[in-house]
């Protein structure tokens, strides 16, 4: 499955669901695509496992689409889009699966990345969380990874995995 993950204006094109990061030298699974939402097919939605931390420490695990631990967050499910909002209704995690038409509307740069490779979904995430340690808020124009902000229309494709690391993401 070749995936396209948009992170604010920034975009990552990967033949993996899994995103990653690292944490004391030990790379972790952040997000787990299980399934997409296949547009005429019965019972289709996009289904993810993630493990992840609000910025004041309080988790949320998830295991295809079913809260496994939760500290008080708020979760809402669609056939395409997965929303966890913490206590003070502010958004945590946010996952998206984009339709053709909301695709074809992103930036020139993202567009022509996307239809070189043909990904089978593309997925937006935004929201305010911890990897581990490492502190992640995404918007509709930035990723931000721990200090350092990503503002341009980035668009990059890899042959393997996406992972965050303390001094970036890694695209392999």
């Amino acid at each position: 499955m070749k995936l396209a993950f948009l992170f604010g204006s920034n975009v990552f094109i990967i033949p993996n669901n899994i995103i990653s990061y690292v944490d004391n030298d030990q790379t972790n699974i952040f997000l787990k695509i299980r399934s997409i939402f296949k547009k005429n097919t019965e019972q289709s939605s996009l289904s993810i496992d993630t493990d992840l931390k609000d910025t004041e420490g309080r988790g949320l695990t998830i295991h295809d689409n079913e809260i496994v631990s939760s500290f008080g967050y708020k979760v809402s499910k669609t056939h395409n889009r997965i929303l966890a909002k913490g206590l003070k209704n502010d958004t945590v995690f946010d996952i998206q699966q984009l339709d053709n038409e909301s695709a074809t509307k992103l930036d020139r740069n993202i567009l022509a990345e996307l239809q070189a490779h043909s990904p089978d979904a593309v997925l937006r995430i935004s929201g305010d969380f911890m990897m581990g340690k490492m502190h992640v808020a995404v918007d509709n124009e930035r990723l931000s990874i721990g200090r350092d902000s990503y503002y341009a229309s980035e668009a990059r494709a890899g042959l393997n995995e996406l992972t965050f690391t303390p001094s970036g993401l890694v695209v392999a």
